[in-house]
C-alpha cells in the first residue's frame, strides 16, 4: 500500500489523499498559485508498508527564486 497525504502543519488535519506523489505535488503547486499563505502551511506525507513500518514520512523542499 502506498499513498500521499496533504496535511495541514498547523493542526495536523489531513486535507486530501493521493495515490501518488505527482498528484500531491501538482495539487500543492496549484494551491500555491491561488493561496500562497495556505500552501506554506501544508506538507505532503508519504505512507507505505515497506520495511515493516506502518507510516513513513518524506520531507518536501520548495525552491523559490530570490527576487
Amino acid at each position: 500500500m502506498y499513498g500521499v497525504l496533504l496535511v495541514d502543519d498547523r493542526d495536523g488535519r489531513v486535507l486530501a489523499q493521493f495515490d501518488n506523489a505527482v498528484d500531491g505535488l501538482r495539487t500543492l503547486s496549484e494551491l500555491e498559485d491561488h493561496d500562497p499563505d495556505l500552501a506554506r502551511a501544508l506538507c505532503l506525507v508519504r505512507f507505505d508498508g515497506s520495511q515493516g513500518s506502518i507510516v513513513g514520512t518524506e520531507a518536501t523542499t520548495r525552491l523559490r527564486p530570490l527576487t
